[in-house]
């Protein structure tokens, strides 16, 4: 592990769900520290709107909507994007979360580089170091290293409990796009050698990803909801497939790339461990962090439609297959301009480590839920979208140019009245 000197950049590489938000507020407590949550993120650049109260409350409800577990967080995690609104936001690319998020020959693109360092000039001359928590930068470590040196962590969570909190945001808030993450991750960059790695009969569809303006990415993001929200009885086995995949090559990409592993599970149940990263961030950044109010979620859920067990077996024998040829290291080293930090045989090991504790802790678990095909199938159906449909998509690419504008100017009409 290496230390960053004084205004460094710090950054962590997490997934959604995965305990991100937490460990942002953890590091955001500390005054020497400038923290920004999500900077790589689609529709970043919008939200100058929340400068208003009112913009603010009614995103406020709309997130409301189920409990997203942020009880933690003492104002809104984007309030550090709008002190720096004015400075750099106008920097923000239009849609960089999954645009290159296999960095072509392990080099950022130009436009998320001006943005970047514009976010921790931002911080330096306010005296701060920058840190940049993300959930879509996993795939971007190599690179992110490579343009900005600093300190990095891989953080990840229980790739089951992950999962299940997925199935839950869809359970109670009618949300499908943790669930369609991964597809859209493994789909954007189906064609990297690292996702090459994934079995023919685990590949994602083959949907164009185009973003040359908000009419073609907001579409582009519909049919990717629409193939996570199939009510075809095979369904929920791919989804649960494509987040094994997503979890263990992107946190691969990773861990090697960074200075220190944080497994957020082990922080809450092993207070030696918790003690040890503790001791390691004090070294590194300057400080030793306080995670007395972390809280751990379990979220097991069993599936009459397939075998959770065996879907794992095929992720960790395609992994284990793919190191022993050299084809695992051969994809990880074109992520960087330089080569892994960690030796890819040792994260290998940690991370199905985690994948064998991850299901030791489900088949332990009293609370695991299961669902029956007919319960998924109720599910899918009840969150079905009008949008969904492909004849419905072809007419909305052509209407979203007109229609959009009107919608948010009557939004903003409504919350003046």
């Amino acid at each position: 592990m290496t230390t960053a000197s004084e205004f460094d950049p710090v950054f962590v590489h997490a997934s959604p769900r995965s305990g991100s938000t937490y460990f942002f507020s953890v590091l955001r407590r500390n005054e020497s520290l400038l923290c920004f949550n999500e900077a790589i993120m689609d529709g970043k650049r919008d939200y100058g709107h929340l400068k208003k109260a009112a913009e603010r409350d009614r995103l406020r409800v709309k997130t409301e909507q189920w409990n997203v577990n942020h009880h933690f967080l003492d104002r809104e995690d984007y309030a550090e994007f709008i002190d720096a609104w004015d400075e750099v936001m106008h920097l923000c690319p239009e849609f960089p979360s999954f645009h290159d998020y296999l960095p072509p020959d392990g080099v950022l693109s130009p436009d998320l580089l001006a943005y970047l360092s514009a976010l921790m000039s931002h911080a330096r001359l306010q005296g701060k170091r920058p840190v940049l928590c993300e959930i879509n930068s996993r795939g971007r470590a190599g690179a992110l290293r490579g343009a900005f040196g600093g300190f990095h962590i891989a953080q990840y969570r229980d790739p089951l409990s992950q999962f299940g909190s997925f199935v839950r945001a869809l359970i109670e808030g009618g949300t499908w796009g943790f669930l369609s993450t991964p597809l859209t991750e493994l789909g954007t960059s189906g064609n990297h050698p690292l996702y090459r790695l994934v079995p023919e009969i685990w590949r994602t569809p083959d949907l164009p990803w185009r973003t040359a303006n908000r009419a073609q990415f907001w579409v582009s993001c519909a049919r990717q909801l629409a193939a996570t929200a199939s009510v075809r009885p095979d369904t929920v086995e791919k989804l649960f497939a494509w987040h094994m995949y997503s979890w263990a090559l992107n946190n691969l990409a990773a861990v090697s790339y960074s200075d220190m592993d944080l497994d957020i599970d082990r922080t809450h149940d092993d207070a030696d461990y918790r003690t040890s990263i503790e001791d390691g961030l004090a070294r590194a950044i300057g400080f030793k962090p306080d995670f007395n109010d972390i809280k751990k979620y379990d979220r097991y859920f069993e599936f009459e439609s397939f075998d959770v067990g065996a879907v794992c077996d095929q992720v960790v024998s395609t992994v284990e297959g793919s190191l022993a040829d050299g084809r695992l290291e051969a994809a990880l080293r074109t992520l960087g301009t330089q080569p892994p930090r960690v030796p890819v045989a040792i994260a290998v090991e940690l991370l199905l480590s985690k994948i064998r504790a991850s299901r030791a802790s489900m088949a332990s678990s009293t609370e695991r839920r299961r669902i029956s095909a007919r319960e998924w199938r109720a599910l899918a159906e009840k969150n079905q979208k009008p949008w969904f449909n492909p004849g419905v998509l072809r007419v909305a690419e052509y209407i979203y140019p007109v229609a959009a504008p009107m919608v948010r100017a009557a939004r903003r009409v409504g919350l003046q009245v």
